[in-house]
C-alpha cells in the first residue's frame, strides 16, 4: 500500500511540476506580447510590461479611449487589446480613480482634478522613486514612505465611503454627491484617455500653497497652482 501512494504521490508531482513549468512559459509569452503594441507600433519599456501584467490578473471590463465598453476580458486575451493608460484602463481603474479624485478635489474644477489623475499616472508610471509601484491601486494606497493619500485612512475611510456612493450613484441622483462624483469620473475618463493638466514630472500635491511654493523656488523646481491646490 505504502509503495502504491508513493507511486501515485510521485505521478502527481511530476505533473504539477509540469503543469507550473508550462505556466511559466506562458506567462514569459504574455510578458513578450504585452511589450508591443502591433496596432500603434510602439514599444514599451519592462515597468510598463509589469504593470500591464498585474493589471490582468483577473477579468475585468476593458473600456477603450473613447470610453466604450470594449469587452470582459481574462488574463490570457489581454495582450490583444491593452497597451497604455492612454488606450485602455479597466473598470476596477475607473472606480478607484474617479473615488480619489472625488475625495481629493471633488469640488474643484476639472482641470484641478484632471491633475490629481495626471499625479498618480506619473507616479505609476515612474520607474525610480515610485519604482516600488506600478498600478493605480498600488500608488494610491501606497504607504512604503508613509500614508500618501490620506483618503485612504481610517476604516471606514473617506475613500471607503466614495466608492459606495459610485456603486449606488442612482441613488443621490440630485444631491450633490452625485454632481461630484458624475464629475470626477468624467475627468478621470478624460486623464486615463492623455488629458494633461501637469507635466509627467510632477509627482506631489497638496493643499498648503505658501509653504509648497516657497519650497520649490528655493530648490528652483517648477510648480502650478490650480484652485485650492498646489503640484509639483
Amino acid at each position: 500500500m505504502i509503495k502504491k501512494a508513493f507511486i501515485v504521490l510521485s505521478k502527481f508531482t511530476a505533473a504539477f511540476m509540469a503543469a507550473v513549468l508550462i505556466s511559466g512559459l506562458c506567462i514569459s509569452s504574455y510578458n513578450v506580447k504585452a511589450a508591443t503594441s502591433a496596432d500603434n507600433k510602439q514599444s514599451y519599456p519592462i515597468a510598463a510590461v509589469d504593470r500591464l501584467a498585474k493589471r490582468v490578473k483577473k477579468a475585468d471590463t476593458l473600456y477603450s479611449s473613447k470610453g466604450n465598453v470594449l469587452k470582459s476580458v481574462k488574463a490570457d486575451e489581454a495582450e490583444k487589446t491593452y497597451t497604455a493608460w492612454d488606450e485602455n484602463y479597466t473598470a476596477k481603474e475607473l472606480r478607484l480613480m474617479s473615488c480619489i479624485i472625488y475625495c481629493e478635489a471633488g469640488n474643484m474644477s476639472d482641470e484641478a482634478r484632471i491633475a490629481v489623475a495626471n499625479v498618480i499616472i506619473n507616479r505609476a508610471n515612474d520607474t525610480s522613486d515610485w519604482g516600488h509601484v506600478s498600478t493605480i491601486k498600488e500608488v494610491i494606497y501606497d504607504d512604503y514612505w508613509g500614508v500618501q493619500f490620506s483618503p485612504t485612512k481610517g476604516n471606514p475611510s473617506s475613500l471607503d465611503k466614495a466608492m459606495d456612493i459610485y456603486d449606488h450613484l442612482e441613488d443621490y441622483e440630485g444631491k450633490w454627491q452625485y454632481r461630484q462624483m458624475m464629475d470626477s469620473i468624467s475627468s478621470t475618463k478624460k486623464a486615463f484617455c492623455g488629458e494633461k493638466t501637469v507635466p509627467d514630472s510632477f509627482m506631489f500635491f497638496n493643499s498648503h500653497i505658501s509653504s509648497s511654493k516657497e519650497k520649490c523656488e528655493a530648490k528652483g523646481k517648477s510648480y502650478k497652482i490650480i484652485d485650492s491646490h498646489i503640484y509639483f
